[in-house]
């Protein structure tokens, strides 16, 4: 007779809210950055990650061990409030990892075998992008604000689009 091993499902792992006054954040003098969370933990090399990174940026940032499981630490509330050291090296991480040039004019957009070639000005320079399927690469985040992600995978950020010039928006109507 077969033996029959019962297994129970992994318990999900506890939520653990941080707070500004236990975290901080430095670079060692071998140059890595490390936390310590308290005097209970310190990692090194942390990952910061926005736990909401489309609806609420800056609300929680996750921290992550550098190691391939990429276990959570914790969720820092109130990131803005570490001390300026740990806020600018968060800041710097965050910069890095989510890097969304900002579309502030659509120069021009044209259309060709069912793509959208368009030339946008961004806060990082123009750029010329190609857009395929467009429906499936834009994401509305609230009245104004549009995500649009080009065939390459870059992101582009529209926070406002009433605050774009009107040459713009009868450029990106057609777009879209």
């Amino acid at each position: 007779m077969d033996s029959v091993e019962i297994t129970r499902a992994k318990e999900p792992p506890e939520l653990r809210y941080l707070e500004p006054a236990q975290v901080r954040v430095f670079r060692t003098d071998d140059g890595r950055v490390r936390a310590t969370i308290g005097d209970q933990r310190s990692v090194i090399a942390p990952r910061f990650l926005r736990a909401q990174p489309l609806s609420a940026p800056d609300r929680y940032i996750a921290i992550r061990e550098a190691d391939p499981t990429g276990k959570e630490v914790g969720l820092l509330r109130d990131w803005y409030r570490l001390d300026r050291e740990s806020r600018d090296l968060v800041q710097a991480e965050l910069d890095r990892r989510y890097l969304y040039p900002v579309l502030t004019r659509i120069i021009q957009a044209k259309h060709l075998f069912g793509v959208a070639i368009c030339v946008f000005e961004t806060d990082r320079g123009v750029r010329e992008v190609t857009l395929r399927d467009i429906r499936d690469n834009v994401i509305y985040l609230g009245a104004a604000r549009i995500l649009i992600t080009d065939a390459e995978g870059n992101r582009y950020d529209i926070p406002d689009v009433t605050g774009l010039d009107p040459t713009s928006r009868a450029l990106l109507a057609e777009i879209l």
